[in-house]
Formats: structure tokens, C-alpha cells, sequence
């Protein structure tokens, strides 16, 4: 692939990005999350901190192991270094900031599939596309282009509303909002990164707009909310001492799921998976957590460019 020509398509397709209506919209919608953020999310846990335990002390000591070793579920009693002390820790996530999560995981896979697909489907529609065909130019730099342009709008808007309210959270010197504020950050960002890719593959299969939409709204209905369900019937199917790794393997392959999981990770509140999933804790202290996220989307992203271009090639106008 030629960096030049990849270069000049993506500032092209970049440049017709930003003009857009739509994007300025949704600069506005970013704004306004990322004050919900700063006035809602990090002064409630500001005003109501939450202290963290873990190890057998930080849990119900009536469970009922039926025979297993507890320390299978990284439940090992932890030796308190000084008498009276404990493995305290502050946790950042309240219903506050697990809504504020929420909203980002619901709202910017749709909003990156509406630009995407449509920046295609218009593309088929003004005869753009069969212009760019008869250069005899791989469908990859179109593809890879589109990719690109639409990261980097949606990172650009991102950094616009984000980086104001993060300014202004530096001036104040707070370490533990600035961690907040970098966790919330990295989903946004892992999300665009993710349904920018799977865009691609809605405009691809695509020939209309309404096609195109209908097409995004079930497959964002799917991974948002219907996958859940779809975990909740398989894992009855997992024998019980491959559960654990198979659940999260269906985590992984789900990246709303996976980028659900890591920010609650990385704002120590490990807690809310209840006992027997104690050790994403270690996980997330190891970094296999954070190694295994990285890998999956980086697949996804890989297998949904991929896919995609060849179906360009078989659907396209």
C-alpha cells in the first residue's frame, strides 16, 4: 500500500467529513456529555467516596464453596501489613459514573455507523464510488481511508468537548478526576476506533440509506443489548469448570461487553462482578485484561476492514 496516495485520500475524505452537519451535531451531544461528566459523574464520587475491600474480608464470609478451593476465585485472604490495616482502596465507579459509561457505550457505536455507512452509501448514490473504480485502485485504500477519516473526525470532536472540561479538571489538581476523566477517555476512544470498522461493513452490504440505517440499528440493537441475553444461554451450555474462561471469551468477542468490563477494571471496582469473578482484579493488575482488550478489538478491526472490502468488491454499484 502506498502511504502518499493512502495520505491524500484520507485528508480528502477527512475534509469532507468535517463539513459535515451531522459532526457538528454530535461535537454538541459530546459537550454536553462530557459536562454531565464534570458536574455530575466526578462530583458524586467526589461527595460520596466509596472504600473498596478485597480478599475474603471484603465479602460475605458465608458463602458456600461446595468443596472448592476459594482461592480458584482469587478470594485468598490477604495478610494486613500493619495491625488494623487493610487493602483500602477508593473505588471510582457509582451509578452516577456507571451511567455517564453506559451512555458512551450506547450512543457512539450508532452515532460512528450512521457516519460511516452513510459517507459510503452517498458515495454509490453521486456515482462517486464507480468514478473511483474506474482508476483500477484497490477497494482497500478506499476502505482503509474511509476508516481513517472517520477515526480521526470523530477523535478530533472528541478532543474538542473532552479536552475543555479536562483543562479545566488540571487546573484543579485533582489526580483521582484526571483518572476518571482519562478511563472515560479510552472507552470513547476504543469505541470510535471499533464501530468506525464495523461502519464500513453496514455501508459495504448497503445500496440504499434506509437500508443502510435499518441495517445499523440491528446490528447496534444486537451487540448493545441483545448479546447479553445470548451470553445468559450459552454459558448454561458451558461445562462448569470451563465457565469462568468461556464467559470471558464471550466478553472478548463482544467489544461493548469487553470495554464494559475494562473500565470498571480500571476504576477499581472489580467488586460489582461479585465474588466468584474477583480475579479480573488480577487480571487487571497483571495487565492481561488490558493486553486481552487490545488483541480482540485489534482482530475485530482487522476482520471487519477485511470483510468488508471484499464485499465492496462483490456489492458494489
Amino acid at each position: 500500500m502506498k502511504p502518499a496516495l493512502l495520505y491524500s485520500m484520507t485528508k480528502h475524505e477527512l475534509r469532507l467529513l468535517m463539513r459535515s452537519r451531522w459532526l457538528l451535531n454530535f461535537m454538541i451531544l459530546f459537550i454536553f456529555l462530557s459536562g454531565l461528566l464534570y458536574f455530575y459523574g466526578l462530583q458524586s464520587v467526589k461527595s460520596d467516596p466509596v472504600e473498596v475491600r478485597f480478599g475474603l474480608e471484603g465479602v460475605n464470609t458465608n458463602i458456600d464453596t461446595m468443596g472448592v478451593n476459594p482461592e480458584y476465585y482469587g478470594l485468598q485472604e490477604i495478610k494486613q501489613e500493619e495491625e488494623g490495616a487493610g487493602n483500602v482502596s477508593q473505588s471510582a465507579y457509582n451509578r452516577s459514573i456507571a451511567m455517564l459509561i453506559n451512555l458512551s457505550l450506547w450512543l457512539l457505536p450508532i452515532i460512528c455507523m450512521i457516519l460511516g455507512a452513510n459517507s459510503i452509501i452517498a458515495d454509490k448514490e453521486n456515482g462517486r464510488f464507480s468514478l473511483y473504480k474506474t482508476y483500477q485502485l484497490s477497494s482497500g485504500y478506499y476502505m482503509a481511508s474511509k476508516f481513517l477519516s472517520l477515526a480521526l473526525s470523530m477523535f478530533i470532536v472528541m478532543g474538542v468537548s473532552y479536552g475543555l472540561f479536562g483543562f479545566i479538571v488540571s487546573l484543579a489538581g485533582n489526580t483521582f478526576a484526571a483518572e476518571i476523566y482519562q478511563v472515560l477517555m479510552l472507552v470513547n476512544m476504543l469505541l470510535i476506533l471499533v464501530f468506525s470498522a464495523a461502519s464500513l461493513l453496514v455501508g459495504a452490504v448497503s445500496k440504499t440509506r434506509m437500508q443502510g440505517l435499518s441495517l445499523a440499528l440491528i446490528f447496534w440493537s444486537t451487540v448493545v443489548f441483545v448479546y447479553e441475553f445470548i451470553i445468559f444461554s450459552v454459558i448454561d451450555w458451558i461445562p462448569y469448570a470451563l465457565k469462568q474462561s468461556g464467559l470471558f471469551f464471550l466478553i472478548l468477542l463482544n467489544p461493548i461487553e469487553s470495554i464494559r468490563v475494562w473500565s470498571i477494571s480500571k476504576l477499581n471496582s472489580e467488586y460489582v462482578f461479585g465474588p466468584e469473578y474477583l480475579m479480573i482484579e488480577q487480571w487487571g493488575t497483571n495487565g492481561i485484561l488490558t493486553l486481552s482488550l487490545i488483541l480482540s478489538i485489534m482482530i475485530i478491526i482487522f476482520i471487519t476492514i477485511g470483510s468488508s472490502t471484499q464485499l465492496l468488491k462483490r456489492r458494489g454499484v
